[in-house]
């Protein structure tokens, strides 16, 4: 199954979905330019509520999120901004843990797995640079450099007791994870394709605004690299 959408918090919809279909939460693997872990309805706490209540009113809206019941899901859409969804889905049983593969991220170890089920893996292989280089964003999707992430992830979650990507998993792409023209179109494709066969759910978030403002060459589009996407992989099976 593979679902588009404009923003990115508006998958938390049908990640709840498949949950639905599920026995235990999946977990997630999302490619995105940014983490998307902020706190679970930081904006619109800001807005509303005095700083020593966000965590109170935060609990309180969390344990209304019921992923079998779509008015509340819709509910909790509504208050969220475009970067709180995960945070928000690992407090609501709708996904177990989230790996994450990002342009702004730094690598985390076993201690933030298992306080806050989150695992991230950043582009930026060159420790001495302060963003990814553009080689380093042309490589988003060769095979060497997805299995690099793959493995380390693997690492972390046997270092923590676990497994990774042995079960039910959700496969997520926010399209600014793409900066140049070249990282979309790798050489080797392979894991990534061995990826959205493996996945039970595909979500891809289009956030046009974010495309252009995270974009590294001129002319990148969301719609460009939407199109490019779906002609060159099947989402289908």
């Amino acid at each position: 199954i593979m679902v588009i959408v404009e923003h990115h918090h508006q998958v938390l919809k049908h990640w709840a979905q498949y949950r639905a279909t599920l026995s235990k939460a999946p977990q997630l693997l999302t490619l995105d330019h940014h983490t998307d872990t902020s706190y679970p309805f930081r904006n619109f706490l800001s807005k509303n509520f005095p700083t020593e209540q966000h965590n109170e009113q935060r609990k309180q809206l969390l344990a209304k999120i019921d992923y079998k019941n779509e008015t509340s899901i819709s509910e909790s859409i509504a208050l969220l901004s475009h970067d709180e969804h995960i945070l928000t889905a690992l407090g609501s049983d709708i996904i177990s843990s989230a790996f994450v593969v990002a342009h702004n991220a730094s690598d985390t170890g076993v201690s933030v797995l298992k306080e806050h089920r989150v695992c991230c893996y950043s582009v930026g292989r060159d420790l001495s640079q302060l963003q990814a280089t553009l080689a380093e964003c042309d490589r988003a999707l060769e095979s060497d450099f997805l299995n690099a992430a793959l493995a380390y992830f693997n690492k972390i979650t046997l270092q923590a007791g676990e497994s990774f990507l042995k079960e039910e998993y959700i496969l997520d792409i926010d399209l600014d994870y793409f900066n140049t023209k070249k990282s979309i179109q790798p050489q080797d494709n392979q894991v990534f394709r061995q990826l959205i066969q493996g996945a039970g759910l595909i979500t891809i978030a289009t956030e046009k605004n974010h495309v252009v403002l995270c974009s590294r060459e001129p002319g990148l589009t969301s719609e460009g690299l939407l199109e490019s996407l779906l002609k060159t992989y099947d989402f289908t099976n």
